[in-house]
């Protein structure tokens, strides 16, 4: 009688403990940035079995994780992204990596590696840095001239191809990480370096940047 007792709570052991261990499954996805650039070396890991692996050049993973689980998305300079995986679902999961865009940022993700050059001139456009301005009138001018892919009507800037039957799309305007409405009280001289963004590259700013961005930084006056 003992001994059937003891072998009873041994099997029941035995199944309390496989019943605790998680259901595991493969899920894969991409890690993108600025629209549709993948980004490579991304750290990808699994909270609940602390699985870990990397980003390729196409930005896409597949790694081992618990039925239900959370992904974890990390990079030095990107904000950090969590993803629930469902229990029953074979999950594709698509991470939209976000960091503070400046110009400097995003020569900062180039160089650890994440965004290849290549991939960032298909969706940035940008001047010369330390190119001297002075001779433009303002910067509606300044940018007129410079950029062929941009339109300017008034204080309104659009890129070309933006443009509905029903007018100009204006492209949101940011001096020195802030959103301005204009440019008129900018001194041409004072610039430091000019980006445009297509619309496809200003996720990070929702859809105030679904018609692309003009990111202007200024020089800095001690």
């Amino acid at each position: 009688m003992t001994k059937l007792l003891l072998t009873a709570i041994v099997s029941m052991g035995l199944m309390l403990a496989n019943a605790q261990e998680p259901v595991t499954k493969i899920v894969s996805g991409r890690a993108l940035t600025l629209g549709d650039m993948p980004v490579r070396g991304l750290t990808v890991a699994s909270k609940t079995l602390g699985s870990k692996v990397s980003t390729d050049d196409n930005g896409c993973f597949s790694i081992a994780c618990a039925d239900k689980d959370v992904l974890i998305f990390s990079g030095n300079l990107f904000k950090t992204e969590k993803k629930k995986i469902k229990a029953g679902i074979n999950d594709s999961i698509i991470a939209i990596m976000t960091f503070p865009l400046s110009e400097e940022n995003i020569d900062v993700a180039i160089g650890y590696g994440y965004i290849k050059e290549k991939d960032r001139t298909t969706a940035v456009s940008r001047l010369p840095k330390g190119k001297d301005y002075c001779r433009y009138t303002d910067m509606y001018e300044l940018l007129s001239e410079n950029f062929t892919s941009l339109s300017v009507i008034g204080s309104c800037v659009s890129i070309r191809g933006n443009e509905t039957f029903n007018g100009q799309q204006c492209a949101l305007l940011i001096v020195d990480g802030k959103e301005v409405t204009t440019l008129s009280n900018i001194t041409p001289c004072d610039v430091k370096d000019i980006s445009v963004l297509k619309d496809g590259s200003t996720a990070i700013y929702g859809s105030r940047g679904g018609n692309g961005a003009v990111i202007i930084t200024l020089k800095r006056f001690e």
